[in-house]
């Protein structure tokens, strides 16, 4: 403690304009100023408004310990110090009250004194409630007596100062008293009628405090254009009810049990308006920083060492209970939707059963979890333990560093292996749930193989059982559907998702609540993931084009890759290969291990073939393709990747380069591959790599022609792909004819535009002769399709004359290819019919069409 302190050193003042400000404010004669600190902060603050007081005052500084120091020691303590400071001697009597010594030592000394008197106190809220009332009232009632003091929440003493009736302050470092030219001009943006009566009235009832001016406006603003507020109803209107600076501590006690916090957990345990106010305390206190990640919503985290400091605080009056601690956040976070915050505090809590039922319903947002949040929380724990606990397994697994690899720590290996190689029994939804439990945990270790087995099995007896599990659906059953179907996605296994998602939606779409507690956002992944099988497949995008049922999403790894996938495969549908380019790029970038998602590899390689881009090729190759990593995941010996494959052959071709084994070599390899290892690829999976491969190395062989057999069974987009492949091979043979009727035939399916990417890899030559022999009775959509093509050969459209069209006016020329009436086209496209017709017209006029046949040969013609 500090007897009597003259001007600070320089470096505690304030800076000159706020210096400024701040002396204009204190001759305004505002008795009691209240500055916000923290613990042991903001003492320069309260050191430079204790200097800035009028010069001709007696300035005592004090600092009071009421955790050592007993009400008539703190009377001595005072005593001394108004001593030092010239107030003279005076003596202590005996106070019919506790504190009744401290409000007659300073009445004392202000009659004495022939000046003013100014106090200044350091963290005021944090002593006795008794000695803050009592400091309070004699402001009030003694004249010459002024109170400046810091205070770790100003709440309280904001609360105490109206009801004593005193006029008061609240400063910060920074935050300083609006002059009534900037209340003028925050009237003039948020209320052009207000008056200079508006700004007077204002200034009265906030004393220009910044937080309670904007409160104030935003909060009373037809109030405040009438002058009818008032200091209560100002401070009122932002101040909560409140006990003091202790509950302050319980609470900043209590949320440092979690590592981040959100506004909502803050609501969700506080309330609105204080949660509002700790939330917006805390980064000022130097506790931590505010970010916003890509899920759109705040997040405070704290600064390690801070929050290790409260929650090692040692305070008569805070002793708390972490376990009760923990399990109050743990709730609050089960509220608010944050069930990563929640399993951190349950397993904390060693709560492991209850662990366990939360993360079965929420693996699936889980999967995604932050692994900073809860992998402290696992190391604590014995691995042995998990055994009984499948989810939290999985968990455990999915946030160890070497995600995809066989865990480091051996007894949480030993425990892996054990519940992989257990028994899948009992009735079909107890099945499935392991199922998806042995596939989830066998990729989070890079058991591929297992993996394969597992997926390939649920989705057998996901389909033949359906009436067996349908009446056991609910957000458990949901959760595992969509980890298959990531895992089907990451498995090059897309064929299949449309069938589960369509099983699953039929079911949580009547009762959106068995989806569990994220239902909206569940259901748009489904139907996210039906959208890009559709544009993956060229199955009919139509029945799932216009449902969205919520925002795209970008802070979930499988989010990005599936809308990725959307937004590059329909960019390459329209020719756009610069934005496939970027859609991919964009993604990759975000994604912790891209390599793990072939389909969007492939996309982005075929966009870089087709640009020509071998600069960026070859940093693909060095980025992906010649890790360790890759080489582990895309050509493990049970399951290859067949995209990874197809990758690998597309970047050969494209830059000469070789991809862990030579082009020539890639056909006995796939002759060498065990029967097993090809349930990772969809039944037409080695005929389309054997295609590519041919096409890629410039080879030939006899004249092919694909029964009706081989095409049928697939989707329009897999024809289309296997028909180019085998038309080219039929071109090389020359045979001209069988190759342009197996391309007719290949794309006879396609109901919209499809770009045919194999021919990426094939000659300019090559390409020219296939678009020009196409007869000309081919469908308008194979024409269109195969025009795509004349970019890859180089080939130019000639631009004289050439019709530039906007991309809505695109959008309903295919529908009116497609056949479509002007009302099912407006609720396709989410527009108007009149907006329809307007475009329309806009097509016929721009093509110098007067009917759908000759607006149609106009747009063949040019390539549109």
């Amino acid at each position: 403690m500090s007897p009597n302190v003259g001007s600070p050193p320089e470096e505690q003042i304030l800076t000159p304009p706020t210096r400024k400000r701040l002396q204009a404010l204190l001759n305004a004669a505002i008795p009691t100023i209240f500055i916000e600190g923290g613990v042991g902060t903001h003492k320069s603050a309260l050191l430079a408004a204790w200097a800035a007081q009028p010069a001709p005052q007696l300035r005592v500084l004090v600092e009071f310990d009421h955790r050592q120091l007993t009400p008539q020691a703190m009377a001595e303590r005072l005593a001394y110090q108004l001593e030092v400071a010239g107030a003279g001697t005076i003596e202590l009597s005996v106070a019919e009250t506790e504190w009744g010594a401290l409000a007659e030592l300073l009445t004392g000394a202000v009659k004495a004194l022939d000046r003013p008197l100014t106090l200044g106190v350091q963290q005021l809220d944090d002593l006795p409630a008794e000695v803050a009332r009592t400091l309070i009232d004699l402001t009030g009632t003694l004249t010459g007596f002024r109170l400046v003091a810091t205070a770790v929440d100003a709440q309280a003493l904001i609360t105490q100062a109206l009801a004593s009736g005193i006029s008061h302050q609240l400063l910060s470092d920074q935050d300083l008293a609006y002059s009534a030219v900037e209340v003028a001009g925050i009237l003039n943006e948020e209320l052009p009628e207000a008056t200079e009566a508006t700004v007077r009235a204002i200034l009265e009832a906030t004393h220009g405090v910044p937080e309670l001016v904007e409160r104030l406006i935003t909060l009373f603003p037809q109030e405040c254009l009438a002058g009818t507020i008032g200091l209560e109803q100002a401070v009122g209107g932002w101040v909560p009810e409140h006990h003091g600076a202790m509950e302050f501590h319980r609470e900043l006690k209590l949320v440092a049990q979690s590592p981040r916090i959100s506004p909502a957990l803050m609501v969700s345990l506080f309330g609105p308006e204080r949660a509002e106010y700790l939330f917006a305390r805390l980064p000022r206190l130097g506790a931590g920083t505010v970010t916003q990640p890509l899920s759109g919503q705040r997040q405070f985290t704290w600064h390690p060492a801070f929050r290790m400091l409260l929650l090692q605080l040692e305070h008569p009056g805070l002793e708390s209970d972490a376990q009760a601690d923990r399990a109050r956040v743990a709730e609050a976070a089960v509220a608010v939707g944050d069930p990563e915050l929640a399993v951190a505090m349950l397993v904390a809590n060693q709560s492991l059963a209850e662990a366990e039922l939360l993360c079965a319903d929420w693996l699936w947002e889980l999967v995604d979890a932050d692994p900073s949040l809860l992998l402290e929380q696992f190391v604590a724990h014995d691995p042995g333990l998990l055994a009984d606990f499948p989810n939290l397994l999985i968990l455990a697994t999915l946030v160890q560093p070497g995600r995809g690899e066989p865990a480091a720590d051996p007894e949480l290996a030993r425990v892996q292996r054990t519940v992989l190689s257990g028994p899948i029994s009992g009735a079909v939804p107890q099945q499935l749930n392991r199922l998806a439990n042995a596939a989830t945990l066998a990729l989070g270790v890079g058991e591929l193989g297992v993996a394969v087995r597992a997926t390939i099995r649920w989705v057998n007896l996901f389909q033949a059982k359906h009436e067996e599990w349908a009446e056991s659906v609910g957000p458990e059953f949901v959760s595992d559907g969509l980890l298959m179907i990531k895992a089907l996605v990451q498995l090059d296994r897309i064929d299949l998702v449309p069938p589960v998602a369509q099983l699953l939606l039929g079911v949580a779409r009547r009762n959106p609540a068995q989806a569990g507690p994220e239902a909206e956002a569940r259901l748009g992944a489904l139907f996210a993931a039906l959208r890009m099988a559709a544009v993956f497949l060229g199955t009919s995008r139509a029945e799932v084009r216009s449902v969205q049922l919520v925002r795209r999403q970008y802070h979930r790894e499988f989010d990005q890759v599936l809308h990725a996938a959307i937004d590059a495969g329909e960019a390459l549908d329209r020719g756009d290969y610069a934005s496939a380019e970027a859609f991919t790029r964009v993604s990759m970038f975000r994604l912790p291990s891209p390599g793990d998602w072939p389909v969007l590899i492939y996309l982005r390689t075929v966009a870089l073939v087709a640009l020509g881009e071998r600069e960026k090729l070859d940093e693909l190759v060095d980025q992906l393709l010649t890790t360790t990593r890759w080489e582990a995941w895309q050509h493990h010996f049970e399951a290859p990747g067949s995209y990874a494959l197809l990758i690998e052959i597309m970047v050969m071709a494209a830059t000469g380069r070789t991809v862990h084994r030579p082009l020539s070599e890639l056909p006995a390899y796939l002759r060498g591959l065990p029967p097993g290892a090809t349930h990772r690829w969809p039944s037409w999976g080695r005929r389309m790599l054997e295609g590519t491969i041919q096409v890629a190395s410039g080879s030939a062989r006899g004249t092919e022609l694909p029964t009706d057999a081989q095409l049928g069974p697939l989707s329009p987009r897999v024809n289309w792909q296997l028909g180019l492949l085998t038309a080219v091979n039929n071109l090389r043979s020359g045979e001209e004819a069988t190759a342009v009727s197996v391309l007719i035939r290949g794309g006879a399916g396609l109901k919209y535009t499809a770009a045919p990417l194999p021919l990426v890899l094939a000659t300019p030559e090559e390409i020219a002769t296939l678009i020009q022999r196409l007869p000309a009775n081919a469908s308008a959509i194979v024409r269109t399709s195969m025009a795509l093509a004349n970019s890859f050969a180089g080939i130019e459209q000639d631009g004289r004359g050439q019709v530039r069209l906007a991309a809505r006016e695109l959008e309903v020329l295919d529908g009116v290819r497609r056949g479509l009436t002007n009302a099912a086209l407006a609720r396709e496209l989410y527009v108007s019919v009149n907006t329809v017709k307007f475009h329309r017209t806009n097509l016929y006029r721009k093509l110098n069409a007067t009917s759908r046949e000759e607006l149609l040969a106009e747009a063949l013609s040019q390539g549109l």
